[in-house]
């Protein structure tokens, strides 16, 4: 974490608040403090990761999208599922538009989203998004 503190403070001083690389570093901090069980912190880096990459490089770019899939996870983790999964669906309406429903990544997002409903106890749609998920799979992957 310190060395990401670190690389926040250069950032910061040399790209400024509002660059891809800056959103970066929000995220990886994200990261750490999801690890560390500090999911307060871990959302407001990935929701502040968010707001730079939804200004710099808009919905559609795969990191903003990553940040959505970060910020369901720490929602997962924290047991919120109802949040996690309005994340995820952020992600798949993305994720969709961009890649489209045959694509590895679309296949990821229906396992997250699978794993948000089995432990929010909604097994019937749980089972949809894994089966989902392992057509695209066999389908791309083999």
């Amino acid at each position: 974490l310190q060395m990401h503190e670190k690389a926040l403070h250069i950032r910061l001083a040399t790209l400024g608040k509002q660059h891809p690389d800056t959103a970066m570093t929000y995220n990886n901090m994200g990261n750490v403090y999801k690890k560390r069980g500090e999911y307060a912190k871990a959302l407001q880096m990935h929701a502040k990761g968010l707001e730079i990459r939804l200004a710099t490089l808009g919905e559609q770019h795969p990191d903003t999208v990553n940040s959505y899939g970060n910020m369901a996870n720490v929602y997962y983790r924290k047991g919120e599922y109802a949040k996690a999964l309005q994340m995820h669906e952020k992600d798949l309406q993305i994720t969709l538009a961009t890649l489209g429903d045959k694509h590895p990544s679309t296949a990821n997002t229906y396992a997250n989203m699978g794993g948000a409903y089995n432990s929010k106890g909604e097994h019937d749609k749980a089972l949809e998004m894994f089966e989902k998920d392992l057509r695209i799979t066999l389908a791309t992957l083999g």
